[in-house]
């Protein structure tokens, strides 16, 4: 794959499957073997992807993703976002809904192979966002 063709992919699955909740874009995007080593706990391929989704754009129906910088080659991608959103749905990793806002940060790379991914690690700054929605920062 191309460098451009790689940061299509995760410019598409943010943009997608993340900022517009298209779930049908995560089953064209990741392989049906994606795993994630940072969440091994996830079903592979594209359910894993697809449950996150769900669960973070029903806590928050205004969840956003920004995409601050992307480096890419042939077959990886690395991209830093900004996150936020207001907690006014469903629980969120057992946290009843607050009303609040937040925004934090993540580090994601996709690892890609004959244009899809195939594995992906993510360095989220979860403890920002429970801060956050909890009221103690």
């Amino acid at each position: 794959m191309s460098i451009e063709q790689n940061k299509k992919i995760m410019t598409r699955m943010i943009e997608e499957v993340w900022n517009q909740g298209n779930l049908a874009t995560a089953d064209e995007l990741f392989a049906s073997n994606h795993t994630s080593p940072s969440a091994p706990q996830l079903p592979p391929g594209s359910e894993g992807v697809k449950f996150l989704v769900k669960m973070f754009r029903e806590a928050m129906p205004d969840y956003h993703m920004q995409i601050d910088l992307m480096v890419a080659d042939e077959t990886q991608v690395v991209g830093r976002f900004t996150q936020s959103g207001t907690h006014t749905g469903g629980d969120l990793m057992g946290m009843k809904a607050s009303g609040r806002k937040a925004t934090w940060t993540e580090i994601g790379v996709l690892k890609i192979k004959d244009g899809k991914i195939v594995e992906s690690w993510y360095e989220v700054d979860m403890l920002s966002m429970i801060q956050q929605l909890n009221g103690t920062k």
